[in-house]
């Protein structure tokens, strides 16, 4: 099985894809849409598993990048954003980390959210999370949009803060690139 069929398998027909104009990397990004829910898109990078990135303590992997948000976002924007995120992790050589926060400017023009937080990508079943017909293993991690506010509070208390914080409230809108920043303390 490729890497594509594998995608497809668990998040459905990709809908449209974005390669690089100078085709420095070769990575894409493709798009599923009505993606884990009816009014949401979901965006995987393709072909960031061409890199192999070092995770620590000399272990290797490969990834690829899963990054959803509601529909009215413009597409065309977030697939830029995504696009530019997986070339600086390829240029990195380090693979993301669970409860890694990459903070930034806004992630597209206008929004709130100014950071990444990776995480496994629980809203889709388990078997996406890896592709074993790579050597080695390719990871899907889960980009979840944060707020500069949250990702201090994940840098202060930890991961497991952050995520147990999430399972006990659920009313948190992980989807809305300008939503408040959530009360975590």
């Amino acid at each position: 099985m490729k890497l594509y069929e594998h995608m497809e398998t668990y998040l459905g027909l990709i809908s449209r894809g974005w390669a690089e104009k100078n085709k420095k990397y070769g990575i894409q990004v493709v798009l599923f849409e009505q993606n884990p829910a009816e009014d949401l898109s979901t965006y995987c990078t393709l072909g960031l598993d061409k890199f192999v990135l070092d995770i620590g303590d000399g272990k290797k992997i490969r990834q690829e990048l899963i990054f959803s948000t509601y529909k009215t976002y413009p597409p065309d924007e977030v697939a830029s954003f995504l696009m530019t995120f997986a070339e600086s992790v390829a240029d990195s050589g380090k693979g993301l980390l669970r409860g890694e926060v990459i903070e930034g400017k806004p992630l597209i023009d206008g929004v709130e959210v100014t950071g990444m937080y990776a995480s496994v990508p629980v809203f889709w079943p388990d078997e996406l999370h890896e592709f074993e017909g790579s050597s080695p293993t390719t990871i899907f991690v889960w980009l979840l949009p944060i707020l500069k506010s949250e990702a201090e509070v994940i840098r202060e208390e930890g991961w497991n803060y952050f995520e147990h914080y999430l399972e006990e409230h659920s009313e948190a809108d992980l989807w809305d690139l300008d939503r408040d920043a959530i009360p975590l303390r």
